[in-house]
């Protein structure tokens, strides 16, 4: 009888364990990405390390998708958005999304296309580089914070402030 008193008090102390120790990590962790891909219909498809499966709503008059990518620590996905442009045969990429703790970002920048883009070892920045999209323009760099979307830094080539680019410049 005592045996199996204790083997109920220690299995309601083990599941009691369980339960919490879920519950902290639900909690203080974060969610994670473990996959993002552009599906057949070219739309966006983010898939959660639980299993969870995200579709962003497009914006309005986007025509594509492209340079998804998950941040190294999986806790982001960037996306760049491309609109129609009237003097390209092909579309252009204007803004870089960012999905962040089941938040977007959108990060426009100068409002030039955002022809490159990255997430910072560490995942806590994203860098990107802004250009027009024909000519011999200065190119416009922006450090970002992931999390709020905050600028952190910027940097245009020709400018007569800084002569040579911060190191962040580099990751693109």
């Amino acid at each position: 009888m005592l045996i199996g008193r204790t083997r109920t008090r220690l299995r309601g102390w083990l599941l009691a364990c369980v339960v919490a120790s879920t519950l902290v990590a639900g909690a203080s962790g974060a969610q994670t990405y473990s996959r993002a891909d552009v599906d057949a219909n070219g739309k966006l498809l983010i898939v959660t390390s639980t299993g969870r499966e995200i579709r962003p709503t497009p914006d309005s008059g986007q025509a594509g998708i492209d340079r998804v990518a998950i941040s190294p620590d999986g806790r982001a996905v960037g996306w760049l958005v491309l609109f129609p442009n009237c003097c390209t045969s092909y579309p252009i990429p204007l803004k870089l999304m960012v999905l962040v703790a089941g938040k977007r970002r959108t990060i426009s920048g100068n409002g030039l296309p955002v022809w490159e883009w990255k997430f910072s070892e560490d995942g806590r920045y994203v860098a990107l580089r802004q250009a027009p999209v024909h000519g011999d323009a200065p190119q416009h760099y922006e450090l970002r914070d992931v999390r709020s979307g905050r600028l952190v830094d910027s940097f245009e080539t020709g400018s007569k402030g800084r002569r040579s680019p911060p190191p962040w410049v580099r990751i693109l």
